[in-house]
């Protein structure tokens, strides 16, 4: 396939258009044609108006001159093989903007990385806030308790009875009861924890026989409280006592009593 200069190609387009060119000229011009878009929408128009003027009953030869210059074009013999317009070059980036861009992209990971660290920072602290709140909470709920227990021991009604095991004065179990509210708390210290399975129960002796009442166990401090003890109702309790029962408790002591007080007026 051939292509000449953009005068001749005209030049030719118009020449075939009008039959202007030899058998052998218009073979060649066909063979250029059917790879130029270009070219077959000139000769398209050429032919439009040459029928456009044959329909007004013109007659119009083709230019002499035209068909001179076109063999002359071809007699030349300077036939250049077609070889597609190269795109023009890209523009090539001067080293400083790439520099720049990659300083910025740097800039950017980098302010991304501050941004991620800063906000696992907040969220740490909000953590540990929540974390101190819920401490704060949870020592409030206890000391409200506290309160709430020493205002219960001071009241005027209120009576002490030490629990104790015969020949040793460890542990303790202290019993607060108020005999007007029919209520009592227990606190222990340095009670060891009942065995697997095993608690402590509180019996009130009343009239002479046990009456069960709460079962606890000791924290690994050796300490125990239990509060809001109902009192069995009317009067006749002379002791409290403490023994070792199975978890759940037990309808009479199943066990030697381990600590007993004296509750009578």
């Amino acid at each position: 396939m051939t292509e000449r200069d953009d005068t001749s190609m005209q030049d030719m387009a118009a020449a075939y258009a009008l039959g202007a060119l030899s058998p052998e000229e218009s073979r060649a011009y066909e063979a250029f044609l059917a790879t130029s878009p270009e070219a077959q929408r000139e000769v398209a128009e050429y032919r439009e108006v040459n029928a456009l003027i044959g329909a007004s009953g013109s007659t119009v030869a083709p230019d002499p001159a035209l068909k001179q210059r076109v063999l002359a074009r071809i007699s030349e013999g300077k036939v250049r093989t077609f070889v597609p317009p190269a795109p023009p070059p890209r523009p090539r980036m001067p080293l400083p903007f790439w520099m720049a861009l990659a300083a910025s992209v740097m800039l950017a990971i980098g302010f991304g990385l501050k941004y991620s660290g800063a906000k696992r920072a907040l969220a740490y602290q909000l953590s540990q806030a929540d974390s101190a709140r819920a401490s704060l909470d949870s020592l409030k709920e206890r000391l409200a308790q506290r309160e709430q227990t020493l205002n219960t021991i001071l009241e005027p009604d209120v009576q002490l009875s030490q629990l104790t095991a015969a020949g040793n004065p460890v542990p303790r179990v202290q019993l607060f009861w108020n005999p007007k509210k029919n209520v009592a708390i227990v606190h222990a210290y340095q009670l060891a924890q009942a065995p697997a399975g095993r608690v402590y129960q509180l019996w009130f002796i009343k009239d002479g026989k046990p009456v069960p009442s709460v079962t606890f166990n000791a924290e690994t401090s050796g300490h125990a409280l239990v509060e809001n003890i109902t009192l069995p109702a009317g009067t006749g309790i002379t002791n409290a006592a403490l023994t070792i029962e199975p978890e759940g408790g037990s309808q009479q002591p199943t066990s030697p009593v381990l600590m007993i007080g004296n509750m009578g007026a």
